[in-house]
C-alpha cells in the first residue's frame, strides 16, 4: 500500500498542481492532505478545489481553522495588521461553501495497512494545530506530544522543513511543504510511504515548479502582504536554518565530518539563493 501525503499548500496552486502531477505518476493508493490549504497564497480557491478533487482524506491545519473561524491566533487577530487583511481577502475568495467544508475537516487520520503496520497523520503534532515538532527538540519533549500514539509511522507538516527521526518504535516524518518551503530548497515537497506486510519505506520527494510565476501571481492578484510573502517564498528558509539542517542530517545518520562549517554553509546559501531559482515562466493557468 502506498500513501502520498501533502501538507502546507498555502494557496500556492502552481506548486500544488506540479506535485499532483508527480503523485499521479507514482500511482499511490491514497492521497492525504495534512492541512493549511489556502492562506498566504495567490490562488486559494484553485488550491482548495484541487485538493478536494484529488485527495481521499483532507485534514485541518491551523490556518484552515483561522479561515473557518474555529479560532484565530497570532497577528491574524490584530485588527490593524496586514495578516488580518490577508485573512479577509482569502475568506472572500473562498466563499461560504468552501469555508464551511474546511470547518468540518478532521484533526487526524489513523490507518493500518497491514497487521503491525500503522500510520498516524496530522497537521502539526498529535496534540494541537500550533506547536511545531522541530528537529532540534529533545526526545523528552517529543514524547510529550506523542503520548498515546502507538503508530509505527507518524506523519505531519506545519514546520515546512522535511526530516525523518526515530523515537522509540515510531518513525516521525515531516513531509515539508508543498507551497511554502523553509528548508533552503524552493522545490515543492511531499511524502510517499510504502507499506508491505513486513516493512515500510519512506521517501521525501521534491518537485520543481515555476516559483517566479507564484511570486508574480502574489503581486498580480494584489494579495495583501504580497511583497513580504513573495520574499519568504524566494528565501525558502528560517533564521534557524542551519540548526534545523544539522539536526535533520544527524537523524539521517550523516557523519559530522560531512556537515559544512556554519560560515561555509551560510556562504553557500548566499551564492545559490539567486542561481537556484528557475527563469520567469508564463503560464497557461491560472491567470494572475
Amino acid at each position: 500500500m502506498r500513501i502520498a501525503i501533502i501538507a502546507d499548500i498555502h494557496g500556492n496552486f502552481i506548486a500544488c498542481e506540479a506535485v499532483m502531477k508527480d503523485i499521479r505518476r507514482q500511482a499511490p493508493d491514497l492521497i492525504v492532505a495534512a492541512g493549511d490549504l489556502a492562506l498566504r497564497g495567490p490562488h486559494p480557491t484553485e488550491s482548495v478545489d484541487l485538493v478536494f478533487s484529488e485527495c481521499q482524506h483532507v485534514l485541518i491545519g491551523n490556518t484552515d481553522a483561522y479561515l473557518a473561524e474555529r479560532y484565530i491566533r497570532g497577528a491574524y487577530q490584530e485588527q490593524a495588521h496586514w495578516k488580518t487583511e490577508l485573512l479577509q481577502w482569502t475568506r472572500e475568495k473562498l466563499g461560504p461553501e468552501r469555508l464551511n467544508k474546511m470547518a468540518q475537516l478532521p484533526f487526524s487520520l489513523s490507518l493500518m495497512p497491514y497487521l503491525g503496520q500503522s500510520i498516524f497523520i496530522c497537521h502539526a503534532n498529535p496534540r494541537n494545530l500550533e506547536d511545531s515538532l522541530e528537529p532540534t527538540l529533545p526526545e523528552a519533549a517529543l514524547r510529550y506530544y506523542l503520548e498515546g500514539i502507538r503508530a509505527r509511522v507518524i506523519v505531519f507538516g506545519h514546520l515546512h522543513f522535511p526530516y525523518r527521526r526515530r523515537v522509540g518504535s515510531s518513525l516521525l516524518i515531516d513531509v515539508g511543504s508543498t507551497g511554502l518551503q523553509r528548508d533552503g530548497d524552493w522545490r515543492a515537497s511531499y511524502g510517499l510511504v510504502t507499506f508491505t506486510p513486513t516493512s515500510r519505506k519512506v521517501q521525501i520527494r521534491r518537485v520543481k515548479y515555476p516559483v517566479r510565476q507564484a511570486t508574480q501571481a502574489l503581486t498580480g492578484r494584489s494579495v495583501p502582504g504580497a511583497r513580504m510573502l513573495a520574499q519568504k517564498l524566494l528565501e525558502a528558509r528560517y533564521q534557524k536554518h542551519l540548526e534545523f539542517l544539522y539536526a535533520a542530517r544527524r537523524f539521517l545518520g550523516m557523519a559530522p565530518s560531512r556537515l559544512p562549517e556554519p560560515k561555509e554553509a551560510l556562504q553557500t546559501l548566499k551564492t545559490t539563493k539567486n542561481n537556484a531559482l528557475p527563469p520567469p515562466h508564463h503560464p497557461h493557468k491560472p491567470q494572475p
